[in-house]
């Protein structure tokens, strides 16, 4: 039976504190200044909104220090030393800019933009500036991910041959997703389980799709099936208007592991020898971060790549953030969804 390594956590201890501003007031920021304040000792400080009183109601609900309705204002702060945005992905080439033009790092949401080329430009940006510019791919970061990663060093899967994975969750009601603009599923999900491919399998040479639309021709549901260099193969099944148990799981020549639901929040990781029904191990994540909490795990690779003086995320480098914008808009442009 296969004993399963310790994860490697990116802690409070090891990350130097960043004072840091927020661009955009909704549900996702609300959920990293709430883990922020319950998991480190990050300072999230100020937040900036353009929408009337949204910016001043959120630095009265988390206690921020101030609030602004203009993120050039809060840019402009040298007292600033990292932004999170949580814009719309249409507006973020715009915003992202902003703060690197005024010397901020800055982590962004997933998907860093809709269009390849405006990711390009981010990413060139930042490193013209010599700031750190990273995708906010929280997955890469957490526990289970890290045991997964050094099972497949170690040689425990043998050589890596399938990943299989779901994201299916009925979103209908999220009016966002389904507004040019607002990130379409296949995009604001859909990086997801294309990251996860990614981190075992390396980028597909070949793509083959097919899906379901909304009445107004925005994706719902995509069956995606993906080819490696290697011969390697990888699917998944996205949806926005079903729900399943998240599941996902790596198959090598020797065994196999499988993450527990959902598999990209914390959850737990499961060794499966190669016979069948074969021994299992299992590591369950009990480190106190359950569901989003979880995002501050990259909180704090974030602030110890600062520190480091790196201007990309060895987990996550914009090499792989692009690869994946390219993956998704493919997957999406075969099942013909719209997104301008």
């Amino acid at each position: 039976m296969t004993a399963l390594p310790k994860p490697h956590v990116f802690s409070a201890a090891d990350s130097k504190p960043l004072r840091w501003g927020i661009f955009g007031a909704g549900w996702i920021s609300d959920a990293m200044v709430k883990t922020a304040q319950l998991n480190s000792t990050q300072q999230f400080v100020t937040v900036a909104s353009r929408t009337p009183g949204k910016a001043e109601a959120f630095a009265q609900k988390w206690n921020l220090d101030s609030f602004h309705n203009s993120y050039e204002e809060l840019a402009a702060r040298e007292d600033i030393d990292a932004i999170y945005i949580g814009t719309l992905p249409s507006d973020r080439l715009e915003v992202a800019l902003v703060a690197i033009n005024a010397g901020k790092h800055v982590l962004i949401e997933k998907p860093i933009t809709m269009d390849y080329a405006e990711a390009e430009q981010i990413y060139a940006a930042a490193k013209a500036k010599k700031v750190l510019a990273m995708e906010a791919m929280w997955t890469r970061f957490l526990p289970q991910m890290d045991i997964a990663r050094q099972l497949v060093a170690d040689g425990a899967l043998g050589d890596v041959e399938l990943v299989v994975s779901n994201f299916c969750q009925n979103n209908l009601e999220v009016t966002r997703l389904f507004t040019l603009g607002g990130g379409n599923p296949i995009i604001d999900m859909g990086i997801y389980p294309a990251a996860l491919s990614q981190q075992f399998l390396g980028n597909p040479t070949e793509i083959h799709a097919f899906g379901k639309l909304h009445p107004n021709d925005i994706d719902e549901e995509t069956h995606a099936f993906m080819r490696f260099a290697n011969g390697s193969r990888s699917n998944f099944v996205l949806s926005a208007r079903t729900t399943l148990p998240h599941w996902a799981g790596v198959s090598g020549s020797k065994g196999a592991i499988t993450f527990g639901t959902p598999w990209f929040t914390p959850s737990s990781i499961t060794f499966h020898e190669s016979t069948f029904n074969g021994a299992q191990t299992t590591w369950v994540d009990e480190l106190g971060i359950p569901e989003h909490l979880g995002l501050i795990y990259q909180v704090h690779a974030f602030a110890q790549y600062v520190e480091q003086g790196l201007l990309e995320g060895p987990l996550y480098t914009h090499h792989d953030s692009l690869s994946n914008i390219k993956t998704v808009l493919e997957i999406g442009n075969l099942i013909g969804t719209r997104y301008k």
